[in-house]
């Protein structure tokens, strides 16, 4: 072993303290890191899966009122890869026993269970059925919050009348994953639902036979991220049906708020380690600082016996390398546990 570094690990062993302090930071630091990039990078690939899993439509289109047979214009469109018409209408929730009101919103599906833009993943019970007209699909959260579940009956006020819907199912959706009510600004599943209804029993209930008031739509790749001339020229054909809004997807509600919050992890997977890493670094520095103005004297001698400058820089370089070498693995093997107990964590509040 040559002489600096037996004089390397005397140093080390006569400042553990220290170096334990340093190694600490630099540990919580890279854990830090680790655990959150971890979970920034599942999360975000959870959201890409789930919203192919659904078919998350790239823009919508809520109108007055439009035929279904004046929709080829926008299915026409270039860029446009495909739409779906729907009904979707406010409601309000008549449940017993509670004499709060509570809103809901209608949206309508196809009787039969097929793949299509925005579409529900069941959690309880089935998809329609041919025994009834009136089968209504639930948002899960809602259903949990007030001991819903397929078999039962519930109560929709729709275009002002009373009606009574058979509960046959309970649904997720990608377009709901934040079940913001009108004018919430936080999710609020207790007072605000989401429900599903057949196409032909939604017509029939609002007046809207071979009719539609929401337009949604999936774009090619090219056109995903520069949705305004399509939304623009889409507006454009169906002015005459009264266009309220043409939202792309970026600024759907749920979509905005799900993004921030994995912004938001991302962000402070950056910001908090390198506190920690900056922290770690300036005593590291002070330490090597005042390692280099005690040892003056055995510099010295070391340059007098023909050591160069450039090998007593390194000596000192070294004891800073072993530190974060230290840390480094210590706040590798870290993150590594503290992401799968988050991994695990998120998998079984998933099931819950």
């Amino acid at each position: 072993m040559k002489t600096l570094d037996r004089k390397l690990l005397r140093q080390l062993r006569s400042s553990w303290g220290l170096i334990l302090a340093i190694t600490s930071i630099i540990a919580v630091g890279v854990t830090c890191f680790g655990s959150m990039a971890s979970c920034y990078w599942n999360l975000n690939e959870a959201m890409s899966r789930y919203y192919a899993q659904c078919r998350m439509a790239d823009f919508s289109i809520e109108l007055k009122k439009v035929p279904l047979a004046e929709l080829g214009q926008i299915a026409d469109l270039p860029g446009v890869v495909e739409i779906r018409p729907r009904i979707q209408f406010n409601a309000t929730v008549d449940l017993d026993g509670v004499t709060k009101p509570l809103n809901g919103q209608v949206l309508s599906l196809p009787e039969r269970r097929e793949s299509v833009i925005n579409d529900i993943v069941l959690k309880r019970g089935s998809y329609f059925t041919d025994r009834r007209e009136n089968e209504v699909i639930v948002n899960e959260a809602f259903a949990l919050r007030h001991n819903l579940g397929p078999g039962q009956w519930i109560h929709l006020v729709l275009n002002n009348r009373r009606q009574e819907l058979f509960i046959v199912g309970t649904a997720i959706s990608s377009e709901f994953v934040y079940l913001l009510g009108p004018g919430a600004i936080v999710p609020d599943p207790e007072h605000f639902g989401i429900f599903y209804l057949k196409q032909k029993y939604a017509e029939d209930v609002f007046d809207f036979d071979g009719a539609a008031n929401q337009v949604l739509g999936l774009l090619s790749p090219e056109k995903r991220d520069q949705p305004d001339l399509v939304l623009r020229r889409a507006e454009q054909l169906l002015a005459p049906y009264g266009v309220f809004t043409a939202t792309p997807r970026s600024d759907q509600p749920s979509h905005q708020f799900l993004s921030l919050e994995i912004k938001g992890l991302r962000n402070f997977a950056v910001v908090m380690p390198s506190i920690f890493l900056g922290v770690a670094a300036v005593v590291l520095n002070v330490l090597l600082s005042r390692l280099a103005e005690q040892q003056r004297t055995v510099i010295g001698t070391l340059k007098a016996l023909g050591y160069t400058d450039a090998q007593v820089f390194g000596h000192f370089l070294k004891f800073g390398v072993v530190i974060g070498l230290m840390g480094g693995a210590a706040g590798i093997a870290g993150g590594y546990v503290t992401a799968e107990l988050l991994d695990i964590q998120a998998a079984f509040a998933a099931t819950e």
